[in-house]
C-alpha cells in the first residue's frame, strides 16, 4: 500500500512539473548599469495570486537558463519561503525600475524560514542557487523583459 501512495505522489509531481513547463516562457535579460548584457533567462511569469502561491513548489529540477519572475504589483516588502520547494534557489529582489535591490541564496529546501526583501520591490526572480554568483549578477544590475519592451 505504501508503494502505491509513493507512486501516486510521483505521478502527481510529474503532472505538476509538466503543467508548469507548458507555460509560455518569456526572455528576461540581466544587464549591468552600462547596459552590458550579463545573462538571459527564460522565465515563467507568476502574475496571479494562484501562480505566486504555487511558485516553484513541487518541482524537482529547474533548467540552468530558466526561472520564475514574480510580479508583485505595487512595490512592497516581499516575503518568500522554501515550503515544498525541492530546488535550491537564488531569490533576486527587484525594484519597480528594474534595478536589482538584493540577492539571497536559499539552499535550505523545504524550509519554513522566511526571506524578506530589504526594501519594497515590484518583482522577484527565482533562479537556481548560486547562478547569480557564477554569472556575476549583483545589486545595481537591471532586468529587462524582451517580450514587452522591458521594465527599464
Amino acid at each position: 500500500m505504501r508503494w502505491l501512495f509513493l507512486l501516486t505522489c510521483l505521478i502527481s509531481l510529474s503532472s505538476i512539473e509538466a503543467a508548469a513547463q507548458s507555460e509560455k516562457l518569456l526572455t528576461l535579460t540581466i544587464e549591468s548599469e552600462t547596459k552590458q548584457k550579463i545573462a538571459d533567462f527564460k522565465v515563467e511569469l507568476a502574475d496571479t495570486s494562484e501562480k505566486m502561491s504555487r511558485g516553484l513548489m513541487y518541482r524537482t529540477s529547474l533548467p540552468v537558463d530558466q526561472g520564475m519572475l514574480f510580479v508583485m504589483g505595487a512595490p512592497r516588502i516581499a516575503t518568500f519561503w522554501m515550503h515544498n520547494t525541492f530546488v535550491p534557489l537564488d531569490m533576486i529582489f527587484i525594484r519597480l525600475n528594474g534595478e536589482i535591490e538584493s540577492i539571497v541564496t536559499r539552499e535550505d529546501t523545504l524550509s519554513q524560514e522566511r526571506t524578506r526583501s530589504q526594501k519594497p520591490v515590484a518583482y522577484v526572480l527565482e533562479i537556481n542557487a548560486g547562478q547569480s554568483a557564477v554569472l556575476g549578477i549583483k545589486p545595481g544590475h537591471f532586468i529587462r523583459l524582451e517580450s514587452n519592451g522591458g521594465s527599464r
